[in-house]
């Protein structure tokens, strides 16, 4: 890692074509980001049934990568040896599900570019999110938070049989059992909905870390108005998991302010969180329905002990759920991998419609699947160490939200099997706290993207 940081210091300092490469960067990463946002629309709305939109998303995605290899910007350091090794093994064991267990090659394609298209994304974008792109990324999170907040509030209003409501081939989308909607925003399911408002809560309780002159949101009435919109975006929700990872966000926040030392981040952070329980009594304005499910879901007896088993089947269930294979049942099998080898398929089917882990574990096979789960599990802690460091240097704030909520996600969270918009819009996350770590905060060099320094390790 300090090789490829140290390279792309001298680039971006010595080489003026190579300042090109840090623009270009930059667009792609927002162009990824407003294609998923939109993609979520266009499929639901405008293309209902036409999954292959999903796809639009890699167009800047791969041409991000066809630029870093054309201009040599990309990390070539440890991250990176990670990286290859980690595919590697990945393919290798692709290619043994092929030859051993007769997997269809375009079912191994398909598992390929869910585990592995998405991960070099950490190694090109980082190089041109420098501090005023990150406030630029910032801003326009939180100023979407609040169209995305009026069009949740007119789903929640709604019946979930409404068309603002129904998924992509045209269902009610809503709590089973009940009248009650789960607003998605644009998204076309409320685990992409969950990323992203968990992603828009934590950048804001971020700009709440900073001091006033060093936000992105200059006004302090339109950085309240954000706050308010970003959090109702998540409690009409109706869905436990956007709230709970909106919730791990707050906490990192709050873990923020006590590593900052700074009594007015923590006075801050204090009166956001009081703040937080009249935003909840607000929801009973907007939709009553929402609001008793999501107390029924989280106090009622039946939900709570349901939540305790997924809680523990999610934190070990990778472990002791798959039988020990060593080919599995083929990556890309998606929930049709429980129906290999199972007596007991319907609950198996469940649980990977429920649990990424498992399923991985359960295609890639015991050996290759627990290494890919250690992998996973330890890089998400280390970007938490990592946002610790960042913010006792003075950086920016809001990789400790992001670092938590990210966590949570990359261990309980879908990372393959909706990839194309979970696990894109992680990777988008975790590039924020690697960009923050290659371009440290230094408001000095804020005025054109070829004057940032990246800091070597």
């Amino acid at each position: 890692m300090a090789t490829a940081l140290q390279f792309a210091h001298e680039i971006t300092v010595e080489s003026p074509g190579e300042n090109r490469a840090v623009r270009l960067m930059a667009k792609y990463y927002f162009a990824t980001f407003w294609t998923i946002v939109f993609t979520g629309a266009i499929r639901k709305w405008l293309f209902p049934g036409n999954s292959i939109l999903y796809l639009l998303q890699d167009v800047p995605i791969g041409l991000a990568y066809l630029a870093a290899l054309r201009y040599g910007c990309f990390s070539r350091g440890l991250m990176m040896l990670g990286t290859v090794f980690l595919s590697a093994i990945i393919i290798l064991q692709g290619l043994l599900q092929i030859v051993f267990i007769d997997l269809s090659p375009l079912i191994a394609v398909i598992g390929l570019h869910n585990y592995l298209f998405y991960l070099p994304m950490l190694l090109v974008f980082p190089i041109g999110l420098t501090l005023k792109y990150r406030k630029h990324f910032v801003y326009w999170n939180l100023m979407l938070s609040i169209p995305m907040c009026l069009l949740a509030i007119a789903q929640a209003q709604s019946p979930k049989a409404a068309f603002i409501n129904k998924t992509s081939e045209g269902e009610a989308f809503g709590v089973s059992g009940t009248d009650v909607a789960r607003a998605s925003g644009t998204f076309n399911f409320t685990s992409f909905y969950g990323i992203w408002v968990a992603m828009a809560v934590a950048l804001c309780m971020g700009e709440w870390l900073l001091p006033k002159e060093r936000r992105s949101i200059k006004r302090l009435w339109l950085l309240v108005v954000c706050t308010i919109a970003v959090n109702i975006c998540h409690l009409v929700a109706a869905s436990r998991s956007a709230i709970a990872l909106a919730g791990t966000a707050i906490v990192g926040a709050a873990v923020g302010a006590i590593v900052l030392r700074s009594p007015r981040a923590i006075a801050t952070l204090a009166g956001v969180c009081i703040l937080l329980p009249v935003a909840a009594g607000a929801t009973y304005l907007i939709s009553p329905d929402e609001y008793n499910i999501v107390m029924e879901r989280f106090t009622g007896d039946y939900y709570v002990d349901e939540s305790r088993g997924r809680l523990a089947l999610g934190v070990v269930g990778f472990l002791t759920e798959p039988k020990l294979s060593v080919f599995g049942a083929g990556i890309g099998m998606g929930v049709d991998a429980a129906h290999i080898g199972s007596t007991d398929a319907y609950n198996f089917t469940y649980s990977l419609s429920e649990y990424d882990s498992i399923r991985t574990v359960m295609e890639l096979g015991t050996p290759v699947g627990l290494l890919y789960m250690l992998v996973r599990l330890s890089f998400g802690a280390g970007m938490i160490l990592l946002a610790v460091r960042l913010v006792r240097q003075g950086s920016s704030p809001h990789v400790l939200p992001l670092s938590f909520f990210l966590m949570a996600q990359v261990y309980q969270g879908d990372l393959t099997r909706n990839a194309a918009m979970s696990s894109s819009q992680s990777m988008m996350a975790f590039s924020f706290i690697l960009g923050t770590y290659m371009n440290p905060d230094n408001t000095s060099l804020d005025s054109e993207a070829g004057e940032y320094s990246m800091r070597s390790a």
